[in-house]
């Protein structure tokens, strides 16, 4: 990306995300015979990209450069790179995918990128090595979750990234905002599987100490399934701290202890709001008060078995100062239980085709985009979201929100156990402060009294 989607300043430009999408199909042609390298663009330009291109001797190229986009926030970061190489090279091709960018409307994404060869909706694994021929594969399919180990030796500079391990796909809830809330949820992968993966993962950082992230957007193991992950792991003498990404509502406390036991040391829970009224609104649950009941109870087993918990909030279409008032009440009560939160509002990703049913509840909800054009011309709509809180008041209030829970010590500890780079020390931390606009940072710097 140009710059980070949330706020630009010297700690986000740390951070790392290991696009595990497009390691998967890398590993897919690794496995199939091909010679592959995955390579992030990260927070560098594109040109300075294309460049480690053309220094490791890989472009030009008979082959294609397969480029994935993840998020919309990266699209112009594409467009730049995508021009740069056919500039140098016209007879290069370009493969671009990335489902939740390429799959809601090509036709507006080829306008936006018409560089692109070729444009790939769904999900590649099943189709991956046909787009090395002259007759790819174009169907836009799903693909269940793999059941082979990433191969992350074939990223360059690898060791850089904590690394991840699939454990599911899809969700299937329904929350207004989700990109997969119609995405029917996978059975996760057997928990000897896992941990054998978890083993091998070890062995590609050479034995060294990792924190892998299971990847899954509604990680939502038993008790049962948890105690056999727990067995697997004390049986393959593994010692591995690892994350994952959860419901409030999806783990039960006795999944908790078991999955704890197993090495879990940080998950993050999309609560996303405490207000009744809101919770209805984003369809995150029926009943309130029952979501938040398992909420309270997730969060104090998570507690009592050394689990930290990084909790996601949404300021939702609609929010008023009552509604926000709610969550903070709820989150002071549960202070204690809570390591962090990542506070933002809700924004509309995607083009017209499919942002306008997202804009037009919102509307019904007293919302309104900051830029309507902004649909067409990145698939990013900023929202004012209700009379309280125009798109100014969203943004202070989400920083307020989280400085009021999370210091720079918790910050530190959680973003470095995922996602700053390996070598990256409490000491390169400080110094970045120093660097950045304190104003944009979403942790206070003095202890609360």
């Amino acid at each position: 990306m140009l710059a980070p989607k949330k706020r630009d300043h010297a700690l986000a430009r740390r951070q790392l995300y290991l696009n595990y999408g497009a390691l998967s199909l890398a590993t897919v042609l690794q496995l199939q015979g091909h010679e592959t390298r995955l390579i992030h663009g990260e927070h560098y330009t594109p040109d300075a990209t294309l460049m480690q291109l053309r220094e490791f001797g890989i472009f030009p190229s008979r082959h294609p450069i397969m480029l994935s986009i993840p998020s919309f926030y990266a699209l112009t970061w594409a467009q730049s790179f995508c021009q740069l190489v056919k500039r140098t090279d016209p007879e290069a091709r370009v493969i671009v995918g990335g489902r939740w960018v390429v799959g809601p409307d090509p036709d507006w994404l080829r306008g936006l990128l018409p560089e692109a060869d070729v444009l790939v909706e769904g999900m590649a694994e099943p189709i991956i090595g046909s787009l090395l021929t002259s007759s790819p594969d174009l169907r836009k399919l799903a693909a269940p979750t793999p059941g082979f180990t990433l191969n992350h030796l074939l990223v360059q500079g690898h060791l850089r990234y904590q690394p991840s391990v699939e454990a599911s796909r899809g969700c299937g809830m329904g929350c207004k905002f989700c990109e997969e809330r119609d995405i029917k949820l996978d059975r996760i992968r057997a928990p000897s599987e896992l941990a054998h993966s978890m083993a091998l993962v070890q062995e590609q950082y050479g034995g060294a100490d990792i924190h892998p992230y299971l990847q899954a957007s509604m990680f939502a193991a038993n008790a049962q399934w948890g105690e056999q992950l727990a067995t697997t792991v004390s049986e393959l003498g593994l010692n591995i701290e690892w994350r994952t990404e959860s419901r409030v509502d999806a783990l039960t406390p006795r999944a908790v202890a078991a999955l704890a036991r197993a090495g879990l040391k940080v998950v993050d829970l999309g609560l996303e709001t405490a207000s009744p009224a809101q919770i209805v609104a984003m369809k995150k649950a029926r009943d309130p008060d029952r979501y938040l009941a398992s909420a309270s109870k997730l969060l104090a087993a998570c507690r009592e078995n050394g689990v930290r918990v990084k909790a996601n909030i949404l300021l939702y279409a609609g929010e008023t100062v009552n509604t926000f008032e709610e969550t903070r009440s709820w989150l002071d009560d549960h202070a204690s239980c809570i390591s962090g939160v990542s506070v933002g509002p809700v924004i509309a990703y995607g083009p017209p085709k499919t942002a306008d049913f997202l804009l037009e509840d919102w509307e019904r909800l007293g919302a309104h985009p900051v830029d309507p054009l902004s649909k067409h011309v990145s698939g990013i709509t900023h929202m004012h979201l209700s009379k309280d809180f125009d798109s100014g008041a969203a943004e202070a209030a989400s920083l307020n929100l989280s400085r009021r829970y999370m210091d720079a010590d918790s910050y530190f500890e959680l973003k470095s156990f995922s996602y700053y780079p390996r070598d990256y020390t409490r000491a390169d931390f400080d110094q970045d402060i120093e660097r950045s606009n304190l104003e944009k940072l979403p942790f206070r710097l003095m202890a609360r009294h």
